[in-house]
């Protein structure tokens, strides 16, 4: 299996590394104490976790974890893997992962080599669906202290793949694993993921058959998408939803985004509709700040009813220079975009740079790559940027998380205390329904206060050839969660 990523990864470390490039090579040499079935609505199944049990005040979840398992190193997993690597996730992960564990998580123990007993610190409806997520991989007890984070001998999991061979900026390899305890799995022998950054090269290399896939649930365009209809009957074009957005994140810590007035005229300014058929070329929905597909959202006609979704674009721009001169700036202003480089994230940005133009508001882009871009909004080093965000499960929890006041994740700053105030009860309400009655007031506030704007919502698209079986629906998340490879097949053989 042979497919394309725009960047190679910045370290082998998945509990850190949130971005796809790291996600979707490293993925398959993992398992997770739960995991999604991909086949089946995003249902959650064990994995390492043969079994689990809720106590009746939702705050303690039993594991029973599976025995005769082996790392790729020969050596046998134990309960004191498990906890280390969910210990490890909560305090030394990544931000998006520790922000939201902080608030839930108390601690772990093992009972015995095989039974993980997890203590809450109150009920989490999204505590499951955020350990099925690839980042919450079991690793062996220790690992980063016996081998950097960036060096080969830091991958030592149970998952069906292991390590084979990578070159920094070029590719990355795996081979099967001959002893993966999951009885004749995987099928495949291997796969290898290869840095491609124009999606022209891509695109041409998987006509040519080199790539099995343009990309996992990525890097296909809906021109080509006809192509391959019209012109390679052996080609399938997946389409699907995708938990990803365009982010226009603002400093509300400093001129001139602490400005409420300011980050409304931005807002208004930005067409999104346009923005849509430039970047990806139709293929986005409008959005308010959690995926639309999901049953939390605002409906449609209520979302459509602020002013920054309003079709008039001429009234938008005079009020969004009304705004701006409120605020102090009637002779316009300039700021720093930060942006992420990237052949999918670029026509964006500029897209939204020539909105803001016509407002007044000249930004001045620089270009970064995903370590860069990421450090330095962690720090808080910006104006502005442009990082389209993602989440690698689909839960409020984690959607609305990167902006509650003191979250690690919440590089832009905001705070409100009633918007926390929500957070914290949505993340202990289980019922679906109950839950977006209060998921949708969160919305209402975010709409207001614009701590970001969001330009649109991704559409997943690839294309593969159809040798290829059992392939997974897409879904929200398959960018991240497509099953590992596990069931994955090609007739005859050959993969393309």
């Amino acid at each position: 299996m042979v497919w394309a990523v725009h960047e190679y990864m910045p370290s082998f470390d998945l509990h850190y590394e949130t971005s796809y490039i790291a996600g979707q090579p490293l993925g398959p040499l993992y398992n997770n104490l739960v995991t999604l079935d991909v086949y089946d609505g995003n249902k959650i199944v064990g994995d390492l976790a043969e079994r689990w049990d809720v106590g009746d005040d939702g705050t303690r979840v039993t594991f029973r974890l599976r025995k005769g398992v082996k790392f790729h190193d020969g050596s046998d997993f134990t309960c004191a893997d498990a906890q280390w690597s969910l210990d490890r996730l909560a305090k030394r992960g990544n931000p998006t992962f520790t922000s939201v564990l902080k608030g839930v998580y108390g601690s772990s123990r093992c009972t015995d080599d095989f039974t993980l007993v997890v203590s809450l610190k109150q009920p989490s409806a999204g505590f499951l669906s955020l350990l099925a997520g690839v980042n919450a991989a079991v690793m062996k007890r220790g690992i980063d202290e016996r081998a950097d984070r960036k060096h080969p001998g830091f991958l030592v999991g149970t998952g069906p793949f292991k390590y084979k061979s990578h070159t920094p900026g070029v590719d990355f390899q795996a081979q099967r694993n001959p002893s993966y305890w999951k009885p004749g799995l995987p099928h495949l022998d291997g796969y290898r993921a290869v840095v491609m950054s124009d999606l022209t090269k891509i695109f041409a290399s998987f006509r040519a058959r080199q790539l099995t896939m343009t990309g996992i649930a990525r890097h296909l365009e809906k021109p080509e998408a006809d192509i391959l209809k019209k012109e390679f009957p052996d080609a399938v074009v997946g389409l699907g939803p995708r938990a990803c957005w365009d982010n226009y994140v603002m400093n509300v810590t400093a001129p001139p985004f602490n400005d409420r007035r300011v980050r409304k005229a931005i807002a208004l300014a930005t067409d999104r509709e346009k923005m849509i058929e430039i970047a990806v070329e139709g293929w986005g929905l409008l959005g308010g700040f959690i995926s639309p597909y999901l049953p939390f959202a605002l409906p449609a006609e209520e979302l459509k009813q602020y002013a920054q979704y309003q079709p008039d674009m001429d009234k938008r721009r005079a009020e969004a220079r009304r705004l701006l001169a409120d605020a102090g700036y009637a002779k316009g202003l300039t700021v720093e975009l930060l942006l992420r480089r990237g052949p999918l994230y670029e026509p964006g940005a500029l897209s939204r740079q020539d909105d803001l133009k016509k407002i007044g508001v000249t930004e001045k882009i620089v270009l970064l790559d995903t370590a860069t871009i990421r450090d330095r909004t962690l720090k808080g080093d910006f104006q502005t940027y442009t990082l389209p965000a993602a989440v690698q499960y689909d839960d409020p929890d984690v959607y609305y998380g990167r902006l509650v006041c003191e979250n690690a994740s919440n590089t832009g700053r905001y705070c409100n205390a009633e918007f926390d105030k929500l957070y914290r009860a949505q993340t202990e309400t289980f019922d679906v329904t109950k839950r977006a009655e209060i998921t949708r007031k969160m919305e209402r506030i975010l709409l207001a206060d614009l701590p970001d704007d969001r330009g649109y919502y991704w559409t997943s698209s690839m294309g593969y050839w159809n040798r290829v079986q059992k392939w997974p629906p897409i879904a929200g998340t398959s960018v991240y969660n497509f099953g590992k490879f596990e069931q994955v097949w090609c007739r005859g053989g050959k993969c393309m």
